[in-house]
């Protein structure tokens, strides 16, 4: 059974990450998180990662981009394994209680 891995972040450092994951026979990427319709989200996608988004308050911006998004990054979390947070700085510490919840 392969490890499910969702990626939050997909900037300089979370495109590595997934890049590696990817790479290994035991994991597969769950998904990744973007917060904006950026060229790296359109990456992603090519790539055949589901994207995700951090809260429904983003959606509006990719709907507008014609970026399709498969849920939230509470969604994401539901059916990963473990996460990675990429996020820049301290932006992974507003996530805490949220990767807590689950597990």
């Amino acid at each position: 059974m392969k490890v499910k891995v969702a990626i939050n972040g997909y900037g300089t450092i979370g495109k590595r990450v997934a890049d590696a994951v990817a790479a290994q026979d035991d994991m597969e990427i769950a998904g990744v998180v973007k917060t904006r319709p950026s060229f790296e989200a359109r990456i992603a996608k090519e790539k055949g990662y589901d994207l995700y988004v951090p809260s429904n308050e983003n959606n509006e911006e990719f709907k507008k981009s014609k970026i399709e998004i498969s849920g939230t990054l509470d969604d994401l979390l539901e059916k990963a394994d473990i996460v990675i947070d990429a996020t820049p700085g301290d932006t992974g510490e507003e996530y805490k209680k949220l990767y807590e919840k689950h597990g």
